[in-house]
């Protein structure tokens, strides 16, 4: 018996839980114990199966973190969508959550989920907190993709990600598209209705681990402008060329949005990641104008 299933027949509750989270894992990722770890902690316990595929031992990460969960396993590598789908297959209840295997689940991720499903929310979108909140560089990377998703984020402006899903949706609408590298989550959200459109819930936070050095911060960069670009164009959504003049185009504005959400104590460090951002959306715009060539 994991730790889960023994904190719950100890505190005499039902096996069945009220919230299934799907770990997506690729490779060998050394965050995937402390994204476990992180599911462990909640109260009340999650449902969780881990989808990992490609090379790796996610059976060290699950033993570590003294978890009973399902592991599925694929030898090549699945798309996110892919591995979205095989969880929501392999879970059973009511509610569906993601979290990839360079994430930590906050304390409370479970519970302020559940009180917003709980309040009529068919969807709940989650806040993301930089890894390394003193280090410029990554906080440049944070900040450069997910200044929206920062707890202080305007509601109006707040881009709303890390969803978690009544599980009926996926009943009405089907599944992620397993086809992209990225963008599933997008393209499934669009087809829900104005009344099932995401809860934004500050107070779910995820800590998200990101590059750390500029040239790490750069590559991964790149590698998401030529990702999006050809995740649009499958979508039939955009060009690269618009891919890559909305990187350059949005500097300011992150920028100035980094400055306005960002935490008072954090806000030394945003100065500090400044040049960064801009360095690092000349990077993306690079990466979606060659998704062209390389495609």
């Amino acid at each position: 018996m994991g730790r889960l299933d023994a904190a719950r027949a100890e505190a005499g509750l039902s096996m069945a839980a009220e919230i299934a989270v799907v770990v997506m894992s690729y490779g060998e990722r050394p965050t995937l114990a402390s994204a476990l770890a992180s599911l462990a902690a909640q109260i009340p316990h999650p449902e969780i199966v881990v989808v990992h595929s490609g090379p790796g031992e996610p059976e060290r990460a699950l033993a570590g973190a003294g978890i009973s969960a399902q592991l599925i396993r694929s030898s090549t590598r699945l798309y996110p969508g892919a591995a979205r789908n095989a969880g929501v297959d392999a879970t059973t209840a009511p509610i569906v959550a993601f979290l990839a295997d360079d994430c930590v689940a906050r304390p409370n991720w479970i519970a302020a989920r559940l009180a917003a499903h709980g309040a009529g929310a068919a969807t709940v979108a989650s806040a993301l907190i930089c890894h390394q909140p003193r280090n410029p560089i990554a906080m440049a990377a944070h900040l450069s993709l997910y200044v929206r998703r920062l707890p202080g984020a305007a509601p109006d402006l707040a881009l709303r990600y890390g969803l978690s899903y009544q599980r009926a949706l996926f009943d009405r609408y089907g599944r992620f598209r397993d086809d992209i590298e990225g963008g599933e989550d997008t393209d499934f959200n669009q087809r829900l209705s104005s009344a099932e459109a995401p809860a934004w819930r500050p107070d779910v936070q995820t800590i998200h681990h990101g590059p750390e050095t500029l040239t790490a911060f750069l590559h991964d960069q790149y590698r998401r402008g030529q990702r999006m670009a050809a995740s649009w164009a499958a979508l039939g959504a955009h060009t690269a060329g618009d891919v890559a003049k909305n990187a350059v185009d949005r500097t300011g504005r992150i920028m100035r949005e980094s400055l306005r959400f960002s935490a008072p104590e954090d806000r030394a460090t945003v100065w500090a990641a400044l040049p960064f951002i801009a360095l690092g959306n000349l990077a993306y715009a690079r990466g979606a104008l060659r998704s062209r060539t390389d495609a």
